[in-house]
């Protein structure tokens, strides 16, 4: 599985088969524009990111940072059909405004979807939007879960019913999401070979640094961690997935 971050909760995947896979991408500076300078970018955008040619689009849940139409627009305003997931508010709000030729998919929490070579699974999300979902992406090579906006929940360990490679989790603290302590514990639950902090680096009012999140693990640990750079590829092979 090849992956690029996009800044927040953004991901670019490509599956050994070559599944091209966006999930949660902001690209834009609408939120600043529409709530003022609290919501300045940190992350400067890649407008070639706008136009990657995309199979499968997963919006975990409603908030702006999450549902950009202004990137969506250039995403789903062309000819190329794209699979849509998305819980069902999300869903109803994405077919009413783009119709057209895309598959969308009602992907609530407890929905398995098979699409090319990675099976999707929806998995609960404890977050401010009551619908909001984590996805369970499982390619050939690895199983990656991708926790979306949430807290730490009891719910989502019995959800988890398979070993996990890559974790990638929200550490900021701040509206309704994991702080440090609480995604460190989380780490230690799922105990993945590699884990992935995310939705820290967008807005410096609602961000924060690294560090804390490194503390709550030892030495050995903190090889685990990767803080991927914006818009750089990484490969993740862990061998067959099971």
């Amino acid at each position: 599985m090849n992956l690029t971050w996009l800044g927040q909760a953004g991901y670019y995947l490509v599956s050994p088969g070559g599944l091209r896979i966006m999930i949660d991408p902001y690209l834009s500076d609408a939120l600043r524009r529409a709530q003022g300078e609290d919501f300045l970018r940190e992350v400067p955008i890649d407008p070639a990111w706008c136009q990657a040619e995309t199979d499968v689009l997963v919006i975990t849940h409603c908030h702006a940072d999450h549902m950009d139409f202004e990137t969506l627009d250039c995403l789903l305003l062309r000819d190329h059909p794209v699979s849509v997931l998305a819980p069902l508010n999300v869903w109803q709000i994405l077919r009413a405004r783009y119709g057209g030729a895309h598959n969308y998919i009602q992907f609530d929490h407890g929905i398995e979807v098979s699409i090319g070579d990675v099976l999707f699974c929806s998995v609960f999300a404890a977050h401010s939007d009551e619908r909001a979902i984590g996805i369970l992406l499982q390619s050939p090579d690895c199983v990656l879960y991708h926790t979306g906006d949430t807290l730490c929940h009891r719910r989502i360990f019995e959800e988890i019913d398979r070993r996990v490679n890559a974790l990638l989790l929200p550490i900021n603290g701040q509206g309704n999401n994991m702080n440090a302590v609480d995604a460190a514990r989380f780490t230690r639950r799922i105990q993945p070979d590699l884990v992935l902090p995310m939705h820290f680096d967008m807005f410096r009012k609602f961000g924060c640094g690294v560090g804390d999140f490194y503390a709550q693990f030892t030495a050995d640990e903190q090889k685990k961690i990767l803080v991927p750079e914006h818009y750089k590829e990484y490969c993740l092979w862990f061998g067959e997935s099971k």
